[in-house]
C-alpha cells in the first residue's frame, strides 16, 4: 500500500518507530502504515520533545503497559486524512499541526463534563496506549503517528520554529493552565517558581502573561544556564538554593509578606515542604504532576494555620492550548531556546536517558527527537 502526502509525493508503506519493549529496553521497529478512514488521519512527525515523564515511562515495571511508543510533545504535518476528520479538525493534507496528548473516549462522565484528562479509558499518545493495539502508531517517537477520531488537533503556523511548536501543548499549554487557570495568578502577584526546567520555564512565562509583579525563580548552581533563559521569559529575581536561604530571600524580596503563589515544578517531592514555607497566609501552592511517588515529611498544620490553598495540576486542556498557540505564534518569547539538544530516532534512548539525568550533556534543558 502506498500513501500520498503533501504535494502528492508517495509515502513509503513502512514506518520506523522507537519502541519500548519492556523496562529500560528500546529498539527501532518497522510498522505498516495504517489504512485511513473517513474519521481519522496520519501525521508525519516533524519533531517530538522528550518530556520529563518519558524517563518514568521508560522505567515502568508493569509488563502489561508494554510494548509502547513514547512521545507526546509533537509537531508535524498531515500526511493522510479522512474527509470527516478534515472537516472536524479544520485541516487538510500538508497542514502543520500540534496534537494534544490525551483525547478520551468522548462518552464517559468525565468526557461529557469536558474533563477528558480523567477519562477511565485514558486514551492518548506517548505511552497511554500500547503499540500492540492496532493501528500501533500511538506515539511520536516515530516517523508517522496515527490520529484517532477523538484526537484534538490544532493548526500552527509554518513560520514558528519547530522547537517552539513542539513545546506548545505540553509545556506552554501546561504552564498557562497551571498558573493562570488553576492557580489563579493575577496582576501584581508575587510568584515563586521552584525548578527552572521545561515546565518551570513555561510557568515563568505564564506568570509573566498573567501580569505578576515579581517572578522569583529558585534553582541550584547547576541551573545557571536555565536562570539566564528564565529572565527572557519574565523572571525578575533568581535565588540559588546552594548559596541562599530561600525563605529569608523571598521575605526580603516581598517586604516580609512571602509569595502569593508558589509553583513547585522540581519533579521531586522533597521541595513540597519548602513550597508551603514560601507561601503567604491565604496563598496558593501549585504542585505539578511529575513530582514522583516518594514520601516526604511535612507539618500538616502549616496548611490550615496559614489557610493555604494547595492545587494539584496535571497536563493541559484545549483552552490552554489555544491560548498557547497565540503566544507561540506571536514570537514574544524565544520559546525555541528551551530546546538545547536534538536527537535522531536512532538516538531516542540516549535522549530519554539525558532527560532523566543519567547522561550528562552540557547546557541541557530540553531534548527533541527529529524522526524524519
Amino acid at each position: 500500500m502506498l500513501f500520498r502526502g503533501e504535494g502528492g509525493s508517495v509515502l513509503s508503506s513502512k514506518v520506523n518507530a522507537a519502541v519500548v519493549l519492556t523496562t529500560r529496553k528500546m529498539e527501532i521497529q518497522a510498522f505498516d502504515l495504517p489504512a485511513i478512514g473517513e474519521d481519522d488521519g496520519l501525521l508525519r512527525v516533524e519533531m517530538c520533545g522528550v518530556c520529563g515523564s518519558d524517563p518514568r515511562i521508560y522505567n515502568w515495571t508493569d509488563p502489561r503497559r508494554f510494548p509502547l511508543i513514547m512521545g507526546h510533545e509533537l509537531v508535524g504535518h498531515i500526511g493522510e486524512i479522512g474527509s470527516r476528520a478534515a472537516a472536524r479538525w479544520g485541516v487538510q493534507v500538508g497542514d502543520r499541526v500540534i496534537v494534544e496528548h490525551l483525547f478520551g473516549c468522548g462518552h464517559c462522565r468525565w468526557c461529557l463534563l469536558g474533563e477528558y484528562r480523567f477519562c477511565k479509558e485514558h486514551q492518548g499518545y506517548g505511552g497511554t496506549t500500547p503499540s500492540s493495539v492496532p493501528p500501533h502508531l500511538w506515539g511520536a517517537y516515530s516517523q508517522y503517528m496515527y490520529l484517532a477520531p477523538n484526537s484534538r488537533v490544532h493548526r500552527i503556523a509554518e513560520e514558528v520554529p519547530a522547537e517552539a511548536a513542539a513545546m506548545t501543548c505540553a509545556n506552554i499549554g501546561n504552564g498557562l493552565r497551571w498558573v493562570r487557570t488553576k492557580g489563579g495568578a493575577a496582576i501584581g502577584d508575587n510568584v515563586v517558581v521552584i525548578g527552572p526546567g521545561g515546565q518551570g520555564l513555561a510557568a515563568i512565562l505564564a506568570a509573566n502573561e498573567a501580569g505578576a509583579s515579581k517572578i522569583i525563580v529558585l534553582g541550584l548552581s547547576q541551573d545557571e544556564h536555565r536562570f539566564e533563559l528564565s529572565k527572557l521569559y519574565g523572571a525578575t529575581h533568581i535565588i540559588n538554593l546552594d548559596r541562599d536561604d530561600p525563605v529569608e530571600a523571598v521575605l526580603e524580596l516581598t517586604d516580609g509578606v512571602l509569595a502569593d503563589m508558589v509553583v513547585d515544578l522540581t519533579g521531586a517531592t522533597a521541595s513540597f515542604p519548602l513550597a508551603l514555607d514560601l507561601a503567604r497566609p491565604m496563598g496558593t501552592v501549585v504542585v505539578g504532576s511529575n513530582t514522583g511517588e516518594q514520601e516526604v515529611s511535612i507539618v500538616p498544620s502549616k496548611i490550615p494555620v496559614k489557610e493555604l490553598r494547595v492545587q494539584g495540576v496535571n497536563t493541559h486542556d484545549t483552552p490552554a492550548v489555544q491560548a498557547a498557540i497565540k503566544i507561540v505564534e506571536s514570537g514574544r518569547y524565544p520559546i525555541e531556546k528551551m530546546v538545547t539538544h536534538c536527537f535522531s530516532l536512532a538516538e531516542a534512548e540516549k535522549a530519554v536517558l539525558a532527560a532523566g539525568g543519567e547522561i550528562k550533556l552540557d547546557g541541557f534543558i530540553k531534548g527533541v527527537i527529529v524522526p524524519n
